[in-house]
Parts: structure tokens; C-alpha cells; sequence
């Protein structure tokens, strides 16, 4: 069985660190109006910082990210996918793709954790399959995107994937490929500063 995750449905504002922003199925441009109406509404400092989260079964996605960036540095965004499901899912595959403004895109796991994950690293995307996740279960990681140092406006991220059935040892490429069109993904907007 193969099922997309990550595609928002509504829209919902709540207090998270500086601000937050939780998605669970509208289109990716009615989150993007929100983002921007939470980060004016609840910050307005550079290193503020948002969550999005995207509700769908079985997988849920949440993504916590600054509102502000500067150039030619790193970026963080803290990924966290929780299981929705009353049983063990299946393989997860996860997308994280900056359409432009940045050199070099990765996924890190934290040290000492069993994700086993297949993970790319690529210069705008990083494409990961990870194993099923227990019953109520999450993974946490770290997408870091190098910004460009000439980048100047906003910065976009798409955060998004599936839930499949093969092999962890399945090159994350051609899913990517598989379902690329299909993913309904969430987005972060950070403004890059110089």
C-alpha cells in the first residue's frame, strides 16, 4: 500500500515558541498566506521561529523553522513525523526540497538513534526512506540548507512524502519520481536577511 503524506487541509494558528503555524489539508498557497499573516501577527524579530505541522492519516508531519535568515549561512528545520495509525506503518519515504536560494540541502538524524535511514544529499533536495513506525511512534531529524550567500527575499521550503511498501535499500530518487506530482507538501517562508 502506498499513501501520501503531508497534505494540508486547514489552517490553524497557536502559540509556539515565537509563533506557530499548523496545516492539516488546505492547498500549499493558503499556507503560505497564513505563514505569513501568523509571522507578522506574532513576530516581527528575524530569529523568530514557526512550526507547520500537516495532518493526514497514517503519517503526520511537523516542521519547525525560523522566520528570519541570513545569507551564506546554515538553516535549520526541525522535522518530526508521528505515526497516526493504530499499528505499525509501512516504509516512510520523505521529501525536503528549497526550490532556490540555497548551495547544499542535507538530512541528520540525531546521534545514537535506529532510524537506518537511505538518505540523498543533494544540492536543493534531500530525499530519505526510513523504516515503518510503531504504533504511536515518531522520528525527529534535522534538514539544514546551506543559504546561498548572494540569496536575497524569501526563503521556501517543501517538506512532504509517502508511505510505502518496499525496501528500506530503495533509491529515494525514484520514488521521488513516483510521487513527486502527487505530494501534497507543506511549506516553510523564512525571509533571508544579509
Amino acid at each position: 500500500m502506498r499513501t501520501l503524506i503531508g497534505k494540508p487541509t486547514a489552517l490553524l494558528a497557536l502559540p509556539l515558541a515565537a509563533g506557530a503555524l499548523v496545516a492539516s489539508g488546505a492547498p500549499a498557497s493558503a499556507a503560505s498566506s497564513a505563514a505569513t499573516t501568523s509571522s507578522a501577527a506574532t513576530s516581527s524579530a528575524a530569529t523568530s521561529s514557526a512550526a507547520t505541522t500537516a495532518a493526514s492519516a497514517p503519517v503526520r508531519i511537523q516542521v519547525s523553522y525560523p522566520y528570519g535568515v541570513r545569507a551564506g549561512r546554515v538553516v535549520s528545520y526541525k522535522v518530526k513525523l508521528v505515526n497516526n495509525l493504530k499499528t505499525k506503518t509501512d516504509e516512510i519515504f520523505l521529501a525536503v526540497k528549497f526550490p532556490k536560494n540555497v548551495t547544499k540541502t542535507r538530512v541528520y538524524v540525531p546521534h545514537g538513534s535506529k532510524y537506518h535511514e537511505h538518505c540523498t544529499r543533494e544540492r536543493t533536495r534531500a530525499l530519505c526512506v526510513l523504516p515503518g513506525l510503531k504504533k504511536g511512534g515518531s522520528y525527529t531529524f534535522w534538514a539544514k540548507a546551506q543559504v546561498s550567500g548572494s540569496a536575497r527575499g524569501k526563503l521556501y521550503g517543501y517538506f512532504g512524502g509517502a508511505v510505502i511498501d518496499t525496501s528500506t535499500n530503495t533509491d529515494p530518487r525514484e520514488l521521488f519520481t513516483e510521487f513527486g506530482d502527487r505530494i501534497g507538501w507543506v511549506k516553510s517562508k523564512s525571509t533571508i536577511t544579509r
